[in-house]
């Protein structure tokens, strides 16, 4: 028995030893992963939820101020609390009331810190109630209202509650009431409840948000609008506010927003999620749009007639910002690092909505363009799509991509299925990217750690490196990934398909998922049929670069005959570089049977120099598509005389921007005719800054016709939006003209608070820096100009 335990207990500590040899060989094979430390990922401390909000507000344009009253109702998250804290930007508060009660309270910077008595915070709804006022509020924008002219549109916009709003961050019902001069008209989110005429010229405007949003997606803009009724078809109120001089533009500007709707619904599978629509033009505006909830607004250099529709329409812009409303607004991303969940999805769907209304061609032209945006900050740095790092072009177009190789991952039907849980599994409140990645799960079983492992939590993408032979019987593939490859930067797992062509006219597509560092791959070829040419991922579906040496007649080839436009288009870049004795035959060729304007346009500016195009160029001119038209005018800017005799026609073009560039190609080409191009186009104004007018203007002054120069002069000053007065000051540079009136307002226009306006104006000035005469012109000027007090500061730097 003695001998048996003994035995026993043997085997008891052998099993025993071998287990934790086990267990450490296997804890010693772990692997460890690294990623970008990001304090983005963090959530914000918060002590109270703040859940509804009643403001009152009074704004004085020409005093550049605000008169307020903020009542903000909470419930506390912690039974203790020492103090509150709220943004107040600009902001003065002169009493807090807290339960009916005054709290002491005191300003650190830009914060407002409220130190509550013990007790008087309930484990109930609390109220606290802050009377404040604002002057020069940095985020509530004016316009027109220190025009001496009274040229300029008279606004008041902002696109977040920052400065003119005691601010914390919440998602909030609200119930706002602007009280402003009855001769305009307010634009904010929600309900327009009421709007009531007071006995002193006023009105107060009583808009409400029933459903809680995010509070800082809040607008206000104030100015001469009208606006224009219209209905989804699943019955949601819109609104299109417009200028009264320039109703004709509605049509135009709003073009397919009710399309737009229709598309997200039944896309999406999820109803809007709000109780209306509106949006509105606003003068000089810092960016593209803003999507705050319910009520878009956007730069008025969208508000298009149809001649200014491809300078830049606002269906793009639209339907980002619309998406948005599901995205942004319903949903909102939850930290910050997770700030693609916003901005790639509406980018995403907004481009999926082209792609239904222009088609296939068009949906690759904006994949290419997104992938040339992304790939400006891949040679700068390998940041993370899902990082507060990751910069514009990565949360904008670099996630959109990544959700077409999603959507390719998954299949269609699984992406929507699983697009259509988040929606509906997160109502009105917040989202995590790893809440996403549940959703799919949860409602397909997809498990894609891998995917977003490598397309969100790490950067970079991926370099192949292809190359093939034909061998008896098969067509041999090798595949390297010859990318970097550190902790931050791995190998990536992507499904890809291969296209190979055949002379024959045949075609054979196989699909293999390519993970390994080289990856050779045999393709059965019974027939020894000759390759024409082999596409890599045709349609260019994955984000990549790639390095594939091929002949120019495979080039030519695939020019001619590939399926997708994106993969003709490619082989037409890769054909820059070549010399080749029977390239204009052969691009001849190509252009001829092209239909879209990207590959048209490309074959245009390679053979923009030679005179033996002529007649393609003749044809270019009279095409129907203005994008192709304009190639001619951005491309042949010394025009042949074989060509002048068509060429004039593009001054008569319907396309603002063509006649522009026609006007001063042909007066170059043509000095002794620049008196008959000036008197062709003499009426024409143009639009995105009165573009036609001001080239006319620069033109002429520069053929002696000084009478010209006191209008071009003027629109330079602050009667004028932004592009306007940057496209006058920029052909004044050119025209190497200043006095004491322009150098004013070289100043004001570098002072200004809108960066597309104060950029070009320090690029002048700057210059102007190296030239003592023309720097003594701007120095007299802002020593005896009279300046506000942001202007002042900004320009006190200027001359340090």
């Amino acid at each position: 028995m003695y001998n048996e335990n003994i035995k026993n207990l043997q085997k008891t500590l052998f099993v025993s030893i071998l287990l934790v040899l086990s267990i450490s060989f296997l804890f010693g094979q772990r692997k460890t992963v690294t990623y970008y430390d990001d304090p983005s990922s963090a959530y914000e401390e918060k002590v109270i939820e703040v859940n509804h909000l009643s403001a009152f507000i009074e704004i004085d344009p020409y005093t550049r101020s605000v008169k307020g009253k903020a009542v903000f109702s909470f419930t506390p998250l912690r039974s203790e609390i020492d103090s509150l804290i709220f943004y107040i930007t600009d902001i003065t508060v002169s009493e807090a009331v807290l339960n009916n009660s005054s709290v002491k309270f005191k300003k650190s910077g830009d914060i407002l810190i409220i130190y509550p008595e013990n007790e008087q915070i309930t484990d109930k709804t609390n109220k606290i109630s802050l009377k404040y006022s604002a002057s020069n509020p940095k985020y509530l924008y004016l316009t027109g209202w220190d025009d001496p002219k009274g040229l300029m549109r008279k606004e008041i916009w902002a696109h977040r509650p920052n400065s003119w709003l005691p601010y914390i961050t919440a998602r909030i019902t609200v119930d706002l009431h602007v009280t402003f001069d009855s001769r305009y008209n307010v634009f904010s989110n929600g309900i327009r409840d009421s709007v009531t005429i007071n006995n002193d010229y006023t009105k107060t405007w009583h808009y409400s948000m029933p459903a809680p949003h995010p509070f800082f997606s809040t607008a206000l803009v104030i100015g001469d609008y009208k606006w224009k009724s219209s209905r989804t078809k699943s019955g949601i109120p819109l609104e299109y506010w417009y200028y009264p001089d320039q109703e004709d533009r509605v049509e135009t500007t709003y073009k397919y927003t009710e399309n737009m709707f229709d598309f997200f619904e039944q896309e999406l599978g999820c109803p809007y999620p709000w109780v209306l629509y509106r949006e509105a033009p606003v003068a000089d505006y810092l960016y593209g749009a803003m999507e705050t909830t319910t009520s878009t607004i956007f730069g008025d250099y969208m508000f298009v007639d149809d001649r200014a529709w491809w300078m830049r329409n606002y269906v793009n812009v639209n339907a980002h910002e619309l998406a948005h409303q599901w995205f942004g607004n319903y949903i909102t991303h939850v930290p910050h690092s997770d700030v693609w969940l916003t901005e790639s999805f509406a980018t995403y769907y907004a481009k999926l909505f082209e792609k239904n209304m222009y088609g296939e061609d068009f949906y690759q032209k904006d994949r290419n363009n997104e992938m040339l945006k992304a790939y400006e900050l891949s040679v700068q740095n390998s940041y993370p799509l899902g990082s507060g790092m990751a910069g514009t072009q990565r949360i904008y177009q670099k996630g959109s991509l990544v959700l077409d190789m999603l959507r390719d991952v998954m299949g269609d039907d699984n992406f929507r299925k699983a697009v259509t849980h988040y929606l509906k599994k997160f109502p009105y409140t917040d989202a995590e990217s790893k809440d996403f990645e549940r959703a799919i799960w949860e409602s397909t079983g997809m498990s894609l750690p891998w995917f977003f492992d490598q397309w969100l939590n790490r950067g970079g993408e991926p370099e192949y490196t292809i190359s093939y032979k034909t061998i008896s019987n098969s067509v041999n593939i090798n595949i390297k990934q010859t990318h970097k490859i550190d902790s931050l930067v791995k190998l990536f797992k992507m499904q890809v398909v291969i296209d190979i062509y055949h002379t024959d006219g045949t075609k054979k597509s196989l699909k293999r998922w390519i993970e390994d560092q080289n990856t050779d791959i045999a393709v059965e070829n019974q027939d020894n049929k000759s390759v024409a040419f082999i596409i890599f991922d045709p349609g260019k579906r994955i984000f990549k670069t790639t390095k594939f040496d091929r002949t120019y007649k495979e080039l030519i080839a695939q020019a001619k005959y590939a399926e997708n436009m994106i993969d003709r288009y490619d082989a037409l870049m890769v054909l820059r570089e070549s010399n080749d004795k029977d390239k204009l035959k052969d691009m001849s060729e190509i252009y001829h049977n092209e239909k879209f304007h990207l590959n048209k346009s490309e074959i245009i500016f390679q053979l923009k120099d030679t005179i033996k195009a002529i007649q393609l160029f003749k044809e270019a001119i009279n095409d129907g598509d203005a994008l192709v038209r304009r190639a001619v005018a951005n491309n042949i800017l010394k025009v042949p005389l074989s060509l002048q005799k068509d060429y004039v026609q593009l001054l008569n073009d319907q396309d603002y921007y063509i006649v522009e560039k026609s006007l001063e190609n042909l007066c170059t080409s043509f000095p002794k005719n620049t008196e008959k191009y000036l008197k062709a186009t003499s009426s024409e104004t143009g639009w995105r800054g009165k573009n036609i007018r001001i080239k006319w203007l620069e033109i002429a002054i520069k053929n002696n016709k000084k009478k010209h120069l006191e209008e071009l002069k003027d629109y330079s000053s602050v009667s004028y939006e932004f592009e306007t007065r940057k496209n006058a000051l920029e052909a004044l540079a050119r025209l190497d003209y200043l006095d004491s009136t322009v150098a004013f307002n070289l100043l004001k226009a570098y002072s200004y608070w809108n960066f597309k306006l104060s950029d070009p104006a320090n690029k002048i000035l700057t210059e102007y820096k190296t030239k003592p005469e023309k720097w003594n012109l701007i120095d007299d000027a802002y020593k005896i100009g009279k300046w506000r007090v942001e202007e002042k500061i900004k320009l006190d730097k200027l001359f340090e």
